[in-house]
C-alpha cells in the first residue's frame, strides 16, 4: 500500500483500494467481475492505482478517524497520493457503470481546487472545533459519500447559534447526516416538534426513506457494538413506528421490520441462543405465506410497464470522461429476488449456527421456498449444503453441481464451490469452514 501511494504521487493518480468481504465470497467474485471489465480496466490504467486487500486497512479505522467506516466495510475506497479519501463504493457490482461512475467523481474530486478532507480536519483541530469549522468538516464527509462521527454531530448541535434551532434550512442539514437514535442531536433535532416537521417534510419521501434507513443503520451498528440489549429494543420500536399508520398491512410490516431488528442485533453480538429462539417464527409468518406467482406476476407486469418508458433514441445517455464512454442504464430490482435472498440468508445462518436436524430441516423448506422465487447460484449452494449435513448426500451433490453451472454461465468464479463439491464426494464429515 505504501508502494501505491508513492506510485500515485509520481504519476499524478488516485488510489483505488478494492477491500474484499469477509462473509461473503459471492460479492468477492461480483466485485472481480465487474472490475475486470475492458472499460473499467481502461479506466483504471488511466487514471488510478488499483490494488485489492482482503480486509479495511487499520489507518481507516478508530475513534481519532472522524467518518464511520465499519471493520466489516467491503467494497471501494478512493484516495488522493496523501491518503485522503475522495469516495467510497459501498457493496460490489458485476456490471462495469458504477466503477466508471465511482473513478470519474473521485478524479473530479481530486483535481477540484476546493478544500480537501484533510485541510479541514486540521481547520477543526486548530480551531478547537469551532461551530463553522465542524460544519464545514460534516458537509464534506457527507459529499464523500461517508458518515461523519456522530460526537461530531452532537457537537455541532451543541455549538449552534441559539436560533439555529428555528431554521428549517440547519434542522434539515442537521437530519441529512441521519444521527442516531437518542443522540443529542437526534434530541436537538426534535425538540420542537413543529419546526422539525416543517423541515423533514418539506424533503422528498424518497430521501425521508433514505434517511431513515441510514438512521436504522447506524443505530442498529451502535447496539451491536455496546451489546445493548435495551437500546435494541429501542432501535426495534422506532424502526417499526416507520410502518405503523393505522392500516393492518403496514402494522404487520412494523412488526416484521421489528421482529428483524432484533434478529440482526442477535447475529450482530454472536447470540446464537436468542437468534435461533426467535428465527423460525420470523422466516414462517412474514416469508413463508408470501405467494410466489403472486410475486411473479407483479415483477413481470412491473417489468414490462418500465421498459416501455425506455428511450429508444441511441444518442441518449450519460458520458462518463473517464472512459469517454456513453451509457444509458435502467435499474430493475424484482421483488422474487429480494424473497429469494432473505429466505437464503435466513436458511444459510441456521446452517452456520446449528447441528439441530429438526433446525436444518425447518431451514432446508425456507430454500426450496426460495428456489420457487429464483434459482440462484447462492440458493443452490445453500440447498446443496443442507441437504449434506441432513444425510442426502446424492441430492445435494446433484445441487451443487447445478450451482457450479450456474455461476459458470454468469461468468463467476465456482472455485469455491468445485471445493465443497469435491468434499461431498470424497464423503467428508466437514465440508465448509464452519
Amino acid at each position: 500500500m505504501d508502494e501505491a501511494f508513492v506510485q500515485a504521487k509520481k504519476e499524478k493518480k488516485i488510489v483505488m483500494v478494492a477491500v474484499e468481504s469477509a462473509s461473503c465470497k459471492e460479492c468477492n467474485d461480483v466485485a472481480a467481475k465487474g472490475i475486470s471489465t475492458n472499460l473499467v480496466k481502461s479506466a483504471i490504467s488511466n487514471n488510478a492505482i488499483f490494488l485489492k486487500v482482503s480486509k479495511m486497512p487499520e489507518a481507516f479505522l478508530g475513534p481519532s478517524v472522524l467518518y464511520i467506516l465499519p471493520s466489516d466495510f467491503f467494497g471501494v475506497l478512493f484516495l488522493d497520493a496523501d491518503r485522503n479519501i475522495l469516495d467510497i463504493m459501498e457493496g460490489s457490482s458485476s456490471i462495469y457503470i458504477p466503477y466508471l461512475e465511482h473513478i470519474d467523481k473521485a478524479v473530479k474530486e481530486n483535481q477540484s481546487n476546493g478544500t480537501s478532507l484533510a485541510e479541514l480536519k486540521a481547520n477543526y483541530y486548530n480551531n478547537i472545533g469551532s461551530f463553522e469549522s465542524i460544519k464545514q468538516l460534516v458537509e464534506k464527509i457527507r459529499r464523500l459519500n461517508l458518515e461523519p462521527q456522530q460526537q461530531l454531530l452532537d457537537e455541532l448541535t451543541q455549538k449552534a447559534p441559539e436560533d439555529s434551532a428555528n431554521s428549517v434550512s440547519f434542522l434539515q442539514f442537521i437530519a441529512r447526516t441521519a444521527p442516531i437514535i437518542n443522540s443529542i442531536a437526534e434530541q436537538y433535532l426534535v425538540k420542537n416538534r413543529d419546526n422539525y416537521n416543517m423541515a423533514w417534510y418539506r424533503m422528498s419521501l424518497q430521501e425521508r426513506i433514505i434517511l431513515n434507513n441510514r438512521i436504522y443503520v447506524k443505530s442498529l451498528s451502535k447496539a451491536i457494538r455496546d451489546k445493548d440489549t435495551n437500546y435494541a429494543y429501542r432501535v426495534s420500536s422506532n424502526r417499526a413506528n416507520h410502518f405503523n399508520n393505522g392500516t393492518a398491512a403496514n402494522m404487520e410490516d412494523g412488526q416484521k421490520a421489528s421482529a428483524e431488528t432484533m434478529l440482526q442485533f442477535y447475529k450482530g453480538i454472536n447470540d446464537t441462543t436468542n437468534y435461533l429462539r426467535s428465527v423460525f417464527t420470523f422466516y414462517d409468518r412474514f416469508y413463508m405465506n408470501i405467494k410466489v406467482e403472486t410475486i411473479l406476476k407483479e415483477d413481470s407486469i412491473r417489468k414490462e410497464n418500465l421498459f416501455k418508458k425506455v428511450p429508444t433514441n441511441s444518442t441518449t445517455g450519460t458520458v462518463m470522461p473517464s472512459s469517454g464512454v456513453a451509457v444509458k442504464t435502467v435499474s430493475f430490482a424484482p421483488r422474487a429476488g429480494f424473497y429469494a435472498g432473505q429466505l437464503n440468508n435466513g436458511a444459510w445462518t441456521v446452517y452456520t449456527y446449528t447441528k439441530d436436524k429438526n433446525h436444518l430441516a425447518k431451514a432446508v423448506t425456507w430454500v426450496k421456498r426460495g428456489l420457487e422465487f429464483a434459482e440462484t447460484p447462492a440458493l443452490m449452494d445453500t440447498y446443496a449444503r443442507l441437504l449434506y449435513k441432513t444425510g442426502n448426500k446424492e441430492e445435494a451433490i446433484n445441487w451443487e453441481q447445478k450451482a457450479i453451472d450456474g455461476n459458470k454461465k454468469r461468468d463467476m468464479s465456482a472455485v469455491e464451490f468445485e471445493k465443497v463439491l469435491g468434499l461431498m464426494k470424497a464423503g467428508a464429515e466437514k465440508i465448509d469452514a464452519y
